[in-house]
């Protein structure tokens, strides 16, 4: 039996009633379907992200300077888009909340790293630079694609963390 600190010296608390821990579990699971409703990305930003990709993508066709010129503007620009999300919208989700949103990050991130490096396998066949199109287009379809999917797993787990489902 646990006290109540604020009470006077080890008064013991009585354990909540079966009522009292299920109405404190629903208002819980109620938090958690208007927190899964905020989540809501706008409809451009997984477009601004796979311009983003495209560009990181796309820089591995030109000369050295402006390739890590167009990098460094990608490195700096992923933090904004996420500040101008997260100011806006007032919330932010940094990491996974579940397994399924786990995986589908890791898919993404499996899925984008192969667009980068088929950048360079281009790069290092020769091939003329416009065949760096064809995986910044593909990159730019995944990001706006599997983020959208990520962003349903990612409500469906944590509108019901408990419960594995189907995304809405």
């Amino acid at each position: 039996m646990k006290t109540d600190p604020s009470g006077p010296r080890n008064t013991p608390v009585p354990p909540p009633t079966a009522g009292e821990a299920r109405t404190a579990l629903d208002a819980l699971d109620e938090d958690a379907s208007q927190l899964a409703g905020r989540l809501v990305s706008p409809w451009w930003y997984h477009l601004v992200l796979g311009v983003i990709v495209a560009a990181a993508i796309g820089a591995q066709a030109l000369p050295t300077v402006p390739s890590v010129s167009v990098i460094m503007l990608v490195v700096l620009w992923i933090p904004v888009l996420m500040r101008s999300y997260t100011s806006r919208y007032r919330i932010s989700m940094t990491r996974p909340a579940g397994p399924r949103s786990r995986r589908m990050l890791l898919l993404i991130l499996a899925v984008l790293a192969l667009l980068v490096a088929s950048g360079v396998v281009l790069k290092i066949a020769s091939l003329p630079q416009w065949w760096v199109l064809l995986p910044a287009g593909v990159g730019v379809v995944a990001t706006v694609l599997l983020g959208r999917r990520y962003d349903a797993v990612l409500r469906s787990e944590v509108a019901h963390p408990h419960r594995p489902s189907e995304p809405r």
